[in-house]
């Protein structure tokens, strides 16, 4: 199942019931109308580049208008332009606000995830889809370091909570030192991924180097 059809399926078993929820949805879908309205007009043949930079930056401008935690999908078919878009749902708890995942129903991010996990990949768009397309592979990853979930960008910091996941935080594959990329990225992780993404052929190409994967150092005469 692809993903926009895991965001679609996942939206559509949940029961919109927040007056607050249905309001923003609602600002969001009439923003997204004039947008279209504005940017291509009565245009009747739109060229496919210029439906690219519509959709790059149309997420970018939600994003900036609503917050990073809106789930806003555009495309172009042959009916024509097509949204998906649900503000995030949210709740108030000791650790703060957390927001709920779009498609792991069991899953919640803490305000201070979102916010690091912008800032460390500089993301402008959904964050709240982009974690959980990163958390797709962090998952596969459960249960081989306690409290961590490894994704190729980087890990996650979680605790389970009344038989929820709460991801605490993001660490970016850059902020981790040397001893740290050795621990989380060992043979069984590595091995969870697509070799063919992830693995170079050739050791000086690789962004990761495991110690027993070192050539063989040369004795000094």
């Amino acid at each position: 199942m692809s993903f926009v059809k895991a965001c679609v399926r996942f939206l559509g078993l949940r029961m919109v019931d927040d007056k607050h929820f249905a309001f923003k949805k609602h600002q969001i879908e009439a923003y997204l109308k004039k947008e279209y309205q504005k940017y291509f007009g009565r245009s009747g043949r739109i060229s496919i580049r210029k439906r690219q930079r519509f959709m790059s930056r149309i997420t970018q401008k939600v994003a900036r208008k609503f917050g990073k935690d809106v789930l806003c999908l555009v495309d172009f078919t042959r009916q024509g332009f097509v949204t998906l878009v649900s503000p995030s749902h949210s709740e108030s708890t000791e650790k703060g606000r957390l927001y709920k995942s779009f498609t792991h129903p069991q899953v919640a991010y803490t305000t201070h995830c979102i916010d690091r996990f912008s800032e460390r990949t500089e993301t402008t768009d959904n964050c709240i889809i982009t974690l959980d397309n990163y958390l797709e592979e962090g998952l596969l990853t459960f249960g081989h370091h306690e409290g961590f979930l490894v994704c190729s960008t980087g890990v996650f910091a979680y605790e389970i909570e009344d038989g929820r996941l709460i991801i605490k935080t993001f660490i970016h594959l850059d902020m981790l030192s040397d001893t740290q990329i050795r621990e989380f990225y060992g043979h069984d992780v590595l091995a969870m991924m697509s070799t063919g993404e992830y693995v170079a052929d050739d050791s000086m190409e690789s962004d990761i180097i495991l110690a027993d994967e070192l050539p063989p150092s040369t004795p000094k005469n």
